[in-house]
């Protein structure tokens, strides 16, 4: 894998795992919320859980693995927790995490283009620059 983003507890991702049977080799997606981050460097590792048919399914990727092909990151999750084990007795709404606000950039001030108003020619006729208006009477 090229480049890792940066998974934080929390965050909803779709990991893409390489799964070779035989001589074919197929992609296949793990989605769920990371749950828990642990090690570092090379020994980094993290923990998806999704609920599939009423059962938890846990898996714990590493960081560094050839047989990861890509992970997405669906949603950020806003949580003061590093280890969010307590999901494991949740069920439904209770489960659920509350998104993070990303920060936006800072744009400089824009001037806003004012428009002029309608000459009298157009206020008449009802055609304006762009072209002639049509207004449906109800």
């Amino acid at each position: 894998m090229d480049k890792m983003p940066d998974i934080k507890p929390g965050d909803l991702v779709k990991v893409y795992t390489k799964i070779i049977e035989g001589d074919k080799e197929r992609l296949a997606p793990f989605q769920g919320v990371v749950i828990k981050v642990r090690g570092s460097d090379i020994a980094k590792t993290f923990t998806v859980r999704k609920v599939s048919a009423g059962v938890g399914i846990e898996r714990i990727f590493p960081i560094h693995s050839p047989m990861i092909a890509r992970v997405e990151i669906k949603k950020k999750g806003k949580v003061r927790r590093a280890k969010l084990t307590y999901l494991r007795q949740r069920r439904g709404k209770r489960m659920k995490i509350k998104e993070a606000v990303l920060p936006t950039k800072a744009k400089p001030e824009e001037v806003a283009e004012e428009t002029p108003p309608p000459s009298e020619a157009e206020e008449t006729t009802g055609e304006s620059a762009t072209g002639p208006e049509t207004v449906e009477k109800v």
